[in-house]
């Protein structure tokens, strides 16, 4: 079985937060073409720790540099479970980590916590969401490839 090397915490850190930047900035794009409300993920991250509706530049940075962390924290349990099944098919592993995660997080916890609740109502948001999650996981595949490098002992 292939195996790749690297620190996996710092590999997590780096390709996570540089796939949320461009999953900020793709769905970013995609809300620009959806009609009513739509969610981005630093205004999610967020309502997570502030109950109010209009935000300052601060708190927008502070949701910003959250959903970097958040994208980290993905990716490490993408690399582990890369870690624990092969390291083969790694975008489809990536889809299925981000989607299971996206699922636990967007279903459960949102509901959970009552956050994006003007967005229930609008699946094109609901959608557009989720494709940023794809986009995300591929993003996150190609990174964690690039960074990662074939242990040939084996």
């Amino acid at each position: 079985m292939e195996k790749k090397s690297g620190d996996r915490l710092l590999i997590a850190a780096l390709a996570g937060s540089v796939a949320a930047v461009a999953a900020n900035l793709f769905l970013y794009l995609l809300n620009l073409f959806l009609p009513g409300e739509t969610v981005n993920m630093p205004q999610l991250t967020l309502e997570i720790f502030l109950n109010t509706g209009a935000y300052t530049v601060l708190q927008r940075v502070l949701g910003f540099l959250w959903s970097l962390v958040i994208g980290g924290v993905y990716t490490f349990i993408y690399i582990l479970v890369l870690d624990w099944t092969g390291w083969r098919q790694l975008w489809l592993k990536a889809v299925i980590v981000v989607s299971a995660t996206w699922i636990f997080m967007a279903g459960l916890m949102m509901n959970t916590l009552s956050l994006a609740t003007k967005t229930r109502d609008n699946p094109p948001a609901i959608a557009a969401f989720y494709v940023a999650h794809l986009f995300f996981a591929t993003v996150t595949a190609f990174l964690v490839d690039k960074t990662t490098q074939q242990d040939s002992s084996d």
